[in-house]
């Protein structure tokens, strides 16, 4: 896990509940996150991107040398987070929210007080 944190520079992984959970408390969504797990969906795609830069070199050589030393490192991270997803360490999280209407929100709050200090 910390070569995958270390490889892409992720800030951290965190679990499809536990983001769910983190994107209600922002206050920012209207009622709840429906959550899925798409990780055995997903799987094709890993092997399938080092594939296509095999079959569709032009995205490889474009870039010149440097694009295509770039390219190439990016393999055996590919490999391992396909290993972590397949093995279960990893899951691929969808989620699907109802944005809140937060200036309806504050609207209304405002309101609320305008007629509660008038009173």
């Amino acid at each position: 896990m910390r070569q995958l944190l270390d490889q892409w520079s992720h800030p951290a992984f965190a679990s499809i509940e536990g983001f769910a959970e983190n994107l209600e408390a922002t206050g920012l969504v209207q009622g709840t996150v429906v959550t899925a797990d798409w990780t055995q969906e997903t799987l094709p795609s890993w092997l399938d991107s080092i594939w296509q830069g095999i079959v569709r070199p032009k995205g490889l050589v474009r870039f010149g040398f440097s694009g295509f030393l770039k390219s190439l490192r990016e393999v055996p991270t590919i490999l391992l987070m396909r290993l972590a997803f397949g093995a279960g360490l990893c899951r691929f999280g969808m989620f699907r929210a109802i944005r809140a209407d937060i200036a309806a929100q504050k609207s209304a709050s405002h309101s609320q007080q305008l007629t509660a200090s008038s009173q």
